[in-house]
């Protein structure tokens, strides 16, 4: 990636890390006030509404970001489009809402989703200009409006949760960050839209496959939450919530801010087949060497970090975070493969990747569930990840020309070393000497001490690959370049 390239993802990860400070804090004051039942209730409908949206989802964000030339008529047609996807969206959560009562047989869904259909409606009228700042690498006023909307969530979410103690906070959490981004998304960017469709022809052609794409792709994401609401008790489907939430906090949210830069700065070798390549292997090394590790080592440290930080009345999120925090991890760096594919216009084949993604996803649940309950669905869930992973290396190679044997081997030091580091972290905790009491300060202190060990033993052993390997010219010695580059900035300033 080049210098711009850098220097935008720099603070767009900063902005997606601040942004996972705050969510990460939200959750651990929220925890203590809210029960898990609070949390089910509102995936219940968070899962319908989020599917709901998809069906309508224009992605009119990927294609005025992609289009060789824009002026303020697309912008315009993008604005009045989603305006009309607005409207309908509205009037479609509140009449399937009874539906969803009986379905769950929860009459408290109805006022939850009446409220989130509200939220829906101004997370669709965003400023469409936005766009540029994106296709651009502009990243300063996109770290402004995360970091506002993360703010004002936290605020509303917390201090409702803290005088009503029940479900609500959530949902009016949600609905005040929908209203700080419409606000400051205009802000950011002043726009004056009018109401036109006179370039809806330009617009319409890109974004077909990328919108059914991206629907086909939220069920695949929502259907263990549907499926789990539907088969286990409110309480259940808290406790899975969290876990996902947690998960998505660590990984999820950072890894995804990453791609927005890759995609953008992969269109500059889209014309270059070789170049692409070696571009989209350097980005898919580099994700996995950083982002790999860290999910390791969370889930093998599983149960002292839900114990620490949600305390034991979320006990029983552990194991949905020890699976969950591998998966998303797994699709995330997958989401390199689905970079390399939209930066070259191949939307279609994106879309049939997603479709054979659900069905495999479901029969894998199914299976899972059936012959090991609650656990076989995680184990289920897992399994589906690791088929994604394949599926995304294969779409990746339609357009690169790079065979899924190199790009599976590719960073193999990396998987190896993980894979030796997990048994004996897990292993460690049983150990009678890592019985330190109740005090936080001792938890957080033995919980630190693993996850730096962790790392260390994860750095050590790679490092050890790498040179029995001949020391190729590997991301391994990019990523020492870089450190060192860093060790040495910093000594020159400190004189």
């Amino acid at each position: 990636m080049n210098a711009q390239s850098l220097r935008g993802a720099y603070l767009l990860v900063a902005g997606k890390g601040l942004s996972a400070v705050i969510g990460l804090a939200s959750m651990l004051i929220l925890a203590r006030l809210l029960d898990p039942e609070d949390y089910g209730l509102v995936v219940l409908v968070e899962a319908v509404v989020t599917l709901l949206a998809a069906v309508t989802e224009l992605q009119m964000t990927s294609v005025l970001i992609h289009l060789p030339k824009v002026n303020d008529a697309h912008f315009s047609t993008a604005w009045t489009l989603n305006l009309i996807r607005a409207f309908a969206l509205c009037l479609l959560v509140i009449l399937i809402a009874p539906w969803l009562v009986e379905f769950y047989d929860e009459p408290r869904l109805l006022s939850i989703a009446y409220i989130s259909s509200l939220s829906l409606f101004l997370g669709a009228l965003l400023n469409p200009k936005l766009a540029i700042l994106i296709r651009d690498l502009d990243f300063k006023k996109d770290f402004i409006l995360n970091v506002s909307q993360k703010i004002a969530g936290f605020v509303v979410t917390v201090a409702a949760a803290y005088y009503l103690r029940s479900y609500w906070a959530l949902v009016l959490g949600t609905l005040a960050t929908q209203i700080c981004g419409f606000v400051v998304s205009y802000w950011c960017y002043p726009f004056k839209p009018s109401f036109t469709l006179s370039k809806v022809r330009d617009l319409w052609g890109y974004s077909v496959w990328l919108s059914l794409a991206n629907f086909v792709k939220t069920l695949n994401i929502k259907q263990d939450q549907f499926l789990v609401g539907k088969m286990f008790s409110t309480e259940t489907t808290g406790f899975y919530s969290m876990g996902t939430r947690l998960s998505s906090v660590l990984f999820t949210d950072t890894l995804g801010a990453a791609l927005r830069v890759i995609s953008p700065s992969l269109r500059a070798y889209t014309a270059d087949k070789v170049e692409l390549g070696k571009a989209y292997l350097h980005a898919q090394s580099l994700v996995t060497l950083v982002f790999l590790p860290l999910a390791s080592v969370t889930s093998a440290l599983a149960y002292p970090l839900i114990e620490f930080t949600l305390g034991n009345k979320w006990i029983e999120v552990t194991e949905v975070f020890r699976f969950l925090v591998l998966a998303v991890c797994l699709e995330a760096i997958g989401g390199v493969g689905l970079s390399v594919v939209v930066a070259t216009l191949n939307t279609r084949l994106a879309f049939l990747r997603d479709l054979v993604s659900i069905v495999i996803r479901a029969l894998c649940m199914g299976a899972g569930l059936y012959l090991g309950g609650f656990i076989g669905l995680l184990a289920g869930r897992a399994l589906s990840s690791v088929i994604d992973l394949l599926l995304y290396f294969t779409i990746a190679g339609k357009v690169t020309g790079l065979h899924i044997r190199k790009q599976l081997f590719l960073s193999w030091r990396t998987w190896l070393a993980c894979a030796l580091v997990y048994p004996f972290l897990y292993w460690i905790q049983t150990w009678p000497v890592m019985e330190i009491g109740d005090s936080k300060l001792h938890q957080a202190a033995g919980l630190f001490g693993l996850i730096l060990l962790g790392l260390l033993m994860q750095f050590v052993i790679q490092g050890l690959l790498w040179r029995v390997s001949g020391k190729p010219q590997s991301i391994e010695v990019v990523f020492m370049a870089y450190l060192k580059g860093k060790f040495k900035l910093q000594g020159q300033k400190s004189f």
